[in-house]
């Protein structure tokens, strides 16, 4: 019977659904209404359970809730409350405290030494759509839900740290945010639009934001929003297609609230995600070396191009893509799956020079290393299958990895090799530029200001060990923006800045 149900039968209440309300007696007869709790700001963490479930028993055994309740709970830093819910129905009362008089079946005694409210309640359990044991759900005071995996109560109390919580009068926040990719290694130049959304924290209307993208501290694109939020209303935030390339981080802020206001908490007004370069592969042939921990079956892996398009597979297929944390009460052995503690190797064939990608998942949610067992994945150049260019396995649910592979096009190779730096920026007095390629090339640039006009000429030097430096005055320079274009043997890389004093 575990076996039935320890993988996903069916899909369970969405992540950002908004959550049933409930009122229920606990155990000891406490009445518990659940709207009441988020609208006092509370986030809830909810166990949906079976007395009978030995992984239900093994997790109540490791006080997971437990710590996370006396740490964040009423005798904590009283920012979350924690219920246990019993939602088969083919249990009894009993069935909590032991096998003794219990009809259904039990693991063992879940009352003694549990300090939060247990809750013998099938309606819950249905409300919520269970189809496992065990289900948990952080339900943020938005009264929006999301499940999440057995965590230790760290990972769970991170968890609960996404949800907005509103506070103070002018609040605004960036929740749910994304870059536009998974990947957050370069490999020549990629695009992409990121998005968030923007959310009301505070007890004042919404009405008008300024949000700002950087990327290494140029602006990109600046977006006035105006509408009308109510206290925790939501809008969604779009930026337009991005060209990035080298490393760097790439910064959003809302700026300005309500049309100058100064917002109370500022601490969740920027988000910044950095970037590195691809590794990189010298020809279109890759060896995979893999080695699995105590649990093979977990571990699934695809290769893709830069279209997303699946080249190469591996594992269990029925853990997939997006299986990663999918399994929480083991995982079936399906077709591919890998045996334990092994060693697979497997030469990948790119169909051509360019930009590639590895996802890797694992079903339970722990990566291949290190709790149970020192499992790895790592990739090499062929030529060369003692030193790897990519390692990876100590990971959650997925590992995602960007690589370059054969000869990149100029463009791509350009942004391998160069690093362009300009700042400050905003600049008022001195622009600083520094430029550092990894082979030696001819050096040379100008500026143009946003009407296309010439507004400074570099001379032409060769690239020097260290890097090439400039220290350019432009106090006597209008406010505005520039545009710097530098050429580097062939090819021209351009960077933007603005003048403001």
């Amino acid at each position: 019977m575990l076996a039935a149900i320890a993988f996903r039968l069916s899909a369970q209440l969405p992540d950002g659904s908004v959550v049933p309300d409930f009122t229920a007696q606990d155990i000891t007869g406490q009445t518990h209404h659940l709207y009441d709790i988020l609208d006092s700001g509370k986030i809830v963490v909810i166990e949906i359970s079976a007395t009978w479930c030995a992984p239900c028993w093994v997790y109540h055994t490791s006080q997971a809730l437990k710590d996370l309740y006396e740490a964040h709970g009423p005798a904590g830093d009283d920012k979350l409350r924690v219920f246990w819910v019993e939602g088969d129905p083919n249990t009894n009362l009993n069935c909590l405290y032991g096998p003794n008089g219990c009809n259904g079946g039990s693991a063992g005694n879940f009352v003694t030494g549990t300090p939060y409210p247990i809750l013998d309640n099938t309606a819950i359990a249905s409300a919520f759509q269970v189809t496992y044991y065990p289900s948990i759900f952080v339900i943020c005071p938005n009264k929006k839900t999301i499940e999440v995996d057995p965590l230790n109560a760290d990972d769970l109390w991170e968890k609960a740290r996404q949800c907005p919580v509103a506070s103070a009068t002018n609040n605004a926040g960036i929740f749910q945010y994304s870059p536009g990719t998974d990947l957050l290694e370069l490999c020549g130049v990629q695009n992409l639009s990121p998005h968030f959304t923007l959310t009301n924290l505070g007890s004042e209307p919404l009405t008008a934001a300024s949000i700002e993208l950087e990327w290494n501290s140029t602006p990109l694109q600046t977006i006035p929003w105006s509408g009308y939020l109510p206290t925790y209303g939501e809008a969604l935030i779009s930026f337009g297609n991005q060209s990035l390339s080298n490393s760097g981080i790439l910064k959003t802020t809302i700026t300005n609230i309500n049309n100058g206001t100064g917002d109370d908490d500022f601490s969740n007004n920027v988000r910044n995600d950095n970037f590195t370069l691809a590794a990189q592969f010298n020809t279109t042939k890759v060896l995979l070396k893999i080695r699995t921990d105590n649990y093979g079956e977990e571990v699934y892996w695809e290769v893709r191009d830069e279209l997303g398009t699946v080249l190469e597979y591996g594992g269990n297929q029925d853990v997939g893509p997006n299986g990663g944390g999918g399994f929480p009460l083991g995982t079936p052995i399906g077709p591919g799956s890998y045996p334990n503690l092994a060693l697979i190797r497997d030469t990948l064939e790119l169909p051509a020079n360019g930009c590639y990608s590895i996802h890797f998942s694992d079903a339970y949610g722990d990566g291949i290393c290190c709790d149970f067992g020192i499992g790895y994945y790592k990739l090499y150049n062929l030529d060369n299958p003692g030193t790897p260019v990519i390692t990876g396995g100590e990971f959650e649910e997925y590992s995602r990895r960007a690589f370059g592979a054969g000869t990149l096009s100029a463009s791509q190779n350009l942004a391998q090799q160069v690093d362009i730096q300009l700042f400050p920026n905003p600049v008022s007095d001195f622009l600083n530029i520094e430029i550092e390629a990894i082979s030696s090339a001819e050096i040379s640039g100008q500026i143009f200001n946003a009407l296309g006009q010439l507004q400074h000429r570099f001379p032409t030097e060769k690239s020097v060990l260290g890097g090439n430096e400039w220290q350019l005055p432009i106090s006597s320079w209008p406010e505005g923006i520039y545009f710097l274009q530098m050429k580097i043997g062939k090819e021209t890389v351009t960077k933007t800045f603005v003048v403001n004093k």
